[in-house]
């Protein structure tokens, strides 16, 4: 054996001596930690404190109990909150105080804090205190906004302070102290002239110094810049800024700014002003770039739809791509994979009614429309809106016929996939007759089962616009391609008509006395069945009018 094996061996084969166990080692680490402690001056007070915390935390003391023990706290923290505030265990005992003190015992806390707030603010642990303070000591936030005044420009820029500044602006603050912290994005001066309860908006500041426009101009993009680079980009108060940065540009600084933001999109239009901000970048966006936006949008793309501020992008881009081809693939085709939740969702489904129906107030608030309006004047593109929302609407209807098709009883039967139901039978373009004999399948099924189709409030509604669709008056209601569904569905319910003539299928029953293609027909069939729809009548609204309607020529 070699001379090195041999080591190896007797190494291997005898045992270390005085090795330490594991429990010894830990037991050693434990000690040497506690030692080190121990030397901290405040080591015992801390200690103290944290056997009163422990019970002061708990959720089901009552209010004497914690009467009690807040006393205990501040006998023990009084004087001494500034020696303990970057602690990691001491900051949580003086957060749970600010949460459960009466308002003496938070004002002598955020008495002791003053002078610190900013450096607490860039601490891991100290910001948590700073948001307790602006939370619970409502009276004092002038003081902390005092503090942070001309330190907002490195504070929204560094990781942890950023979340305090987000916290009070968008949380706590009142238009005044959100004035003043947005004023520290329009450069020194701006920032003197806006302090206090005289705190202006941006376009009051400039109506007051319009020379001072440009200068503003290239402060803001200064410090937004650095925001980006800094990774704060996420917050409302730089959203807001942005906003009025590229409500203010001229086409040269909107599109350098939207250069800078157009792969972190995604990352802003969870707000109001941030979803205006990529609403904007995207009307200006050159087609390249905008290729670019949706590559990043694809992970987030379901996301982005069920957002109450998000969902608007979506439709701006809709009305801004001109290659359809690629909205098709990237953004319909990944929509569609979780078309069914989507349809469920208040906010989700819009992204499709807007395909089907377009600005329809019935689906669109007003201030939306008006809204996607006003994006309409900037909008860089060369399709005309009508054939590339023709194109749009084209390339999604196989995907939403076909939805209808393979789900209808569960879609049919869901308060807002209903509506989208309705929508797609309706304005969608195509082959519908797999759609159709779907909805007829689900109408042939036995009466006695419980919840029939016809019966339902929501899919019964379905039904009857469909009914009228090819006869409606408003553009909203009739059918884009002729469906011819009223004497279908009179063949399938032909022999329970008088069963749905007298319970909740009456207006369908109705709907079919008053159309045209299947008025007399109706008639006919029912005429044997005047007594049982009479009897129905005098509790049954629909049976009611459907009586009438039989009685008239």
């Amino acid at each position: 054996m070699s001379e090195i094996g041999e080591k190896r061996y007797n190494n291997e084969e005898k045992p270390q001596a005085n090795k330490k166990s594991k429990v010894d080692a830990r037991n050693e680490q434990k000690s040497t930690l506690y030692a080190r402690k121990s030397q901290d001056k405040n080591f015992e007070m801390i200690a103290n404190a944290k056997k009163t915390w422990e019970q002061l935390r708990r959720s089901d003391i009552n209010r004497d109990e914690q009467k009690h023990l807040m006393a205990k706290m501040m006998s023990l923290i009084g004087g001494r909150v500034q020696d303990v505030i970057f602690k990691h265990d001491a900051s949580r005992m003086i957060q749970t105080c600010l949460k459960k003190g009466n308002a003496e015992q938070r004002n002598q806390i955020v008495e002791e804090l003053k002078g610190k707030y900013v450096e607490l603010s860039k601490s891991m642990y100290g910001k948590f205190i700073v948001i307790k303070a602006i939370e619970y000591c409502h009276k004092q936030r002038d003081n902390i906004l005092a503090e942070f005044r001309n330190h907002i420009r490195k504070l929204i820029r560094h990781k942890e302070a950023s979340s305090v500044v987000e916290t009070f602006y968008s949380q706590y603050a009142n238009a005044a102290q959100r004035h003043e912290l947005l004023a520290e994005f329009y450069g020194p001066e701006m920032t003197l002239f806006n302090r206090g309860d005289g705190a202006k908006t941006l376009d009051d500041l400039l109506v007051s110094f319009p020379e001072k426009k440009e200068s503003i101009l290239r402060f803001m993009a200064e410090m937004l810049q650095g925001c980006l680079d800094k990774g704060t980009i996420v917050n409302s108060i730089v959203h807001k800024a942005m906003y009025q940065y590229l409500v203010l540009a001229d086409d040269k600084g909107r599109e350098e700014m939207m250069g800078h933001l157009k792969e972190s999109l995604q990352e802003i239009v969870h707000t109001r002003e941030g979803s205006w901000v990529a609403m904007i970048c995207l009307s200006i966006a050159k087609p390249k770039d905008r290729k670019n936006i949706i590559k990043a949008f694809k992970p987030f793309l379901q996301k982005i739809a069920s957002d109450e501020y998000g969902y608007l992008v979506l439709l701006r881009l809709l009305d801004v791509t001109d290659d359809t081809v690629l909205i098709s693939k990237a953004v319909l085709g990944e929509l569609s994979k979780h078309a069914k939740e989507l349809f469920a969702d208040k906010f989700g489904r819009r992204f499709f009614m807007y395909i089907l129906a377009g600005r329809n107030t019935r689906y669109l608030s007003p201030e939306t429309v008006q809204l996607l309006k006003e994006g309409d004047k900037i909008r860089v593109s060369k399709k005309e809106p009508e054939i590339r929302a023709k194109e749009i609407l084209e390339a999604t209807s196989p995907q939403l016929i076909k939805l209808v098709t393979d789900d209808a009883s569960t879609l049919m039967r869901e308060k807002l996939s209903s509506q989208v139901v309705q929508e797609i039978m309706l304005h969608a373009v195509g082959d519908k007759t797999a759609a159709i004999n779907s909805i007829l399948t689900l109408v042939a099924e036995d009466i006695h089962n419980g919840n029939h189709i016809i019966e339902d409030r929501f899919a019964n509604r379905i039904i009857k616009a469909m009914i009228k669709a090819d006869t409606a008056e408003t553009e909203n209601d009739k059918a884009i391609e002729p469906l011819e569904f009223a004497p279908k569905l009179l063949e399938v319910i032909k022999p329970n008509l008088a069963h749905f003539a007298c319970n909740h299928g009456s207006y369908i029953v109705l709907s079919l006395a008053e159309e045209p293609s299947t008025m007399k027909e109706v008639k006919k069939e029912l005429k044997a069945h005047k007594k049982e729809i009479e009897a129905a009548a005098e509790s049954n609204s629909g049976s009611k009018l459907l009586l009438e309607a039989l009685s008239s020529k």
